[in-house]
């Protein structure tokens, strides 16, 4: 049943209700439930804040250990311990710690060894924390989060990373202060709270008699003892409230049942038609189609509606943190397949090579025959090799963007010029749309990604007897960039489209998916790295490089880069 009739209904059953007349003899007893109810209210707030403390806790901890099991940070400190080299990415590793402290909004963050060293901290405070300390937060058990002294109180969470060689291990420990949370939940649930037991009552003005109060234990599941949890709440509600009973008690019954009825027909017409928008865009937040909604009015529901649209704005945020951790899980994958390109190339040598000793051993006359056709052999495939190699270190150690201002007709129509004397039968036009801005980016960067798009455009329409590649430069300025003010809207951000498109055979559906990832190639002579090199220098960029073909039409490139630069290159400059 929809909310409008349960309303009406409810509504109307208070109506009858007190049509037949709650006689004089009920106040007390009515006095007695609602006292009581009441009371049951702030216990019921204390365990309701003291359930989302934990479940807070335990959301921090399976970060923590998300990131230590497929974070960068962690994995990048196991791996310079292993290689000895730990001095040469101490900064590297420091400068990193902010950010991700940021990320998992955590009042601390610190990357320790289980030495007690600390390797980064936010904030730098915690830098000079004695081994002793540091030690015995990093080799707790992750699973008790709850650490330290009542005046503190913090949530701490913590994860280990070992590693495979030297015994080597890296924990990361994240803490956030309990007393800001305790005091932000009791809000949601209308109560004064805060740790310690039966301290929220000197919080709350008032007589003792006119305050309600309740404490619930939170478990410190380390063998400690238990932090309490102490909410308070005035009994101003309860006392009118009770006002209220004995004068429903007096009211005339077609003055009750009609209160209740044009009450209920109110309330219905304002709170179905935004209850139901909201439940449908709800439906679709799965999907990744819900959209912003306006609702009008003031109070819970406007309240409500402004939630709603935060809640979408940070789950897109979390999916783009998702995609971008999925793609450093890749990179196992990636270390695999480099593994097996470099072991093919392998067993033609060894088999030239040991041909060529029997030959030799036995003064066998086909040795001068053969020796031209093995040696070429093996160099082929030591070229092969290299190839591989190149590539790769090309996508491993590929700097961060030092951005500048560059102008992309400019650009664009250089890398044009150049690919062309590579194929004088293609034609390549280049089309500008309106007056695309400067951007600010990293200028040998942006023509790696441009020369990567018109030599794959350039080889997939070699076999065309009307080769064409189209390269289309406009402005466009519908992306919108959260604010970086808590609670302040959306604020525009332009950005400039580069579009590459050629009149191929276009790609195939199984490959679509998979163009991005390292080493996934239709070319016989490609290493498969350079689409994954180009989407990574976009993602650097705070843009976006995405494939928009329709199969068996040609292939359709599209890179979006934001006119204001990568953010984390802006904000550093503003700090600074």
């Amino acid at each position: 049943m929809r909310i409008a009739p349960r309303l009406g209904i409810a509504l109307g059953f208070v109506g009858a209700l007190s049509t037949v007349g709650l006689g004089w003899a009920l106040r007390e007893e009515r006095r007695s439930e609602e006292t009581q109810r009441f009371d049951a209210e702030v216990a019921s707030a204390c365990t309701r804040i003291r359930d989302e403390v934990v479940r807070q806790a335990e959301n921090e901890r399976k970060l923590l250990n998300g990131e230590c099991a497929e974070g960068a940070l962690v994995d990048r400190a196991v791996t310079a311990m292993e290689a000895g080299n730990l001095d040469d990415h101490r900064l590297a590793l420091s400068t990193l710690v902010p950010s991700q402290r940021a990320a998992f909004d955590l009042d601390a963050l610190l990357l320790v060894t289980d030495k007690g060293e600390v390797l980064g901290a936010d904030p730098r405070s915690f830098l000079g924390m004695p081994g002793a300390e540091v030690t015995s937060l990093a080799k707790g058990d992750p699973a008790h989060y709850l650490h330290g002294s009542a005046s503190v109180a913090p949530i701490v969470s913590r994860c280990r990373k070992k590693g495979k060689h030297r015994g080597t291990t890296v924990a990361l420990i994240g803490m956030h202060r309990i007393d800001p949370v305790i005091e932000r939940l009791g809000k949601t649930v209308n109560v004064t709270a805060t740790s310690g037991e039966g301290r929220a009552r000197t919080l709350v003005a008032g007589d003792a008699a006119d305050v309600a109060e309740a404490s619930c234990p939170l478990d410190d599941r380390g063998g400690g003892a238990p932090m309490w949890i102490s909410v308070a709440k005035p009994k101003g509600e309860l006392f009118e409230h009770l006002r209220q009973i004995d004068h429903t008690v007096a009211i005339a019954v077609v003055l009750a049942s009609s209160g209740a009825l044009l009450l209920a027909f109110f309330l219905a017409r304002s709170l179905s038609r935004p209850i139901e928008e909201l439940a449908s865009q709800a439906q679709k937040v799965a999907s990744g189609e819900a959209r912003p909604i306006s609702v009008r009015g003031t109070g819970e529901m406007a309240d409500l509606t402004a939630a709603f649209d935060r809640m979408l704005e940070d789950l897109e945020a979390t999916r783009r943190r998702l995609a971008a951790t999925s793609r450093v899980a890749a990179w196992r994958e990636v270390a695999r397949r480099v593994a097996h390109e470099v072991k093919n190339p392998l067993a033609p040598i060894r088999a030239a090579v040991e041909t060529l000793r029997r030959l030799r051993a036995r003064d066998d006359p086909a040795f001068d025959e053969y020796f031209d056709e093995a040696t070429r052999t093996v160099l082929d495939e030591v070229h092969r090799i290299a190839n591989i190699v190149t590539e790769f270190t090309r996508f491993a150690r590929l700097p961060p963007p030092r951005p500048s201002e560059v102008d992309l007709v400019e650009l664009v129509k250089q890398v044009a010029t150049l690919q062309k004397a590579n194929a004088p039968s293609a034609t390549i036009d280049v089309h500008v749309r309106g007056t695309p801005p400067r951007v600010l980016a990293d200028r040998d960067q942006i023509v790696q990604v441009a020369t990567n798009l018109l030599q794959n455009a350039l080889d997939a329409v070699k076999d065309n007897p009307d080769p064409r590649v189209t390269v289309t430069l406009e402005p466009q300025r519908d992306l919108r960039r959260p604010s970086a003010e808590p609670g302040s809207a959306a604020v525009s951000r332009a950005r400039v489209l580069l579009t590459v498109a050629d009149n191929g055979t276009g790609i195939a559906p199984e490959i679509a998916a998979r163009l991005f990832e390292p080493y996934a190639t239709t070319k016989p002579h490609g290493t498969g790295l350079g689409l994954a090199i180009a989407q990574r220098i976009a993602i650097e960029h705070d843009g976006e490089l995405s494939y928009i073909g329709t199969p068996g039409q040609g292939a359709v490139f599209r890179l979006a880069l934001p006119v204001d630069g990568p953010a984390a290159i802006s904000e550093l400059s503003i700090s600074g």
